[in-house]
């Protein structure tokens, strides 16, 4: 910012001075050349002064309330989609082989990197035997997670 007034003070003293000398000789072609060639490198100068400056704008407290909601709102957003989607994953797995699932759950966890993974898949179904032949796809599938299948009867 010093920078900027200093250009800024230099600026207007060579204009005042430009002004004081084009008084005297209010005719001279070529003093009238060489003015403005100096005010256009003084104008220059400035624009180059106040475009370098570091510009800090302080943020009021509550903007920064508000943009701790958003991105609260914008991570619930990420980790409901990434939940929908292994969902739709394990449903899809299980309408390959013709099953049916009357409730998908996947618990995930999303990683510092941003990689998801299931930590656990709840689903029911309406028979026993869909629930055992669901079990016996999903673990072959999805190793290593957690399953409860369980069979609702109704």
């Amino acid at each position: 910012m010093a920078d900027t007034l200093r250009a800024a003070g230099a600026m207007c003293g060579v204009l005042i001075a430009a002004g004081l000398v084009s008084r005297l000789c209010p005719k001279d072609k070529m003093l009238g050349f060489v003015r403005g060639l100096v005010t256009l490198a003084l104008i220059a100068s400035l624009c180059a002064a106040v475009i370098s400056v570091d510009w800090e704008w302080p943020v009021a407290p509550d903007e920064m309330g508000e943009n701790q909601e958003l991105n609260e709102y914008m991570e619930d957003q990420y980790i409901a989609a990434a939940r929908e989607e292994v969902e739709s994953y394990i449903k899809g797995l299980l309408a390959s082989a013709g099953i049916e699932a009357k409730k998908i759950r996947a618990d995930i966890h999303i990683t510092e990197d941003n990689s998801i993974s299931c930590t656990k898949a709840s689903l029911t179904f309406a028979f026993d035997s869909e629930a055992r032949r669901a079990r016996a796809l999903l673990e072959s599938v999805l190793e290593g997670v957690p399953l409860e299948v369980t069979a609702d009867g109704a």
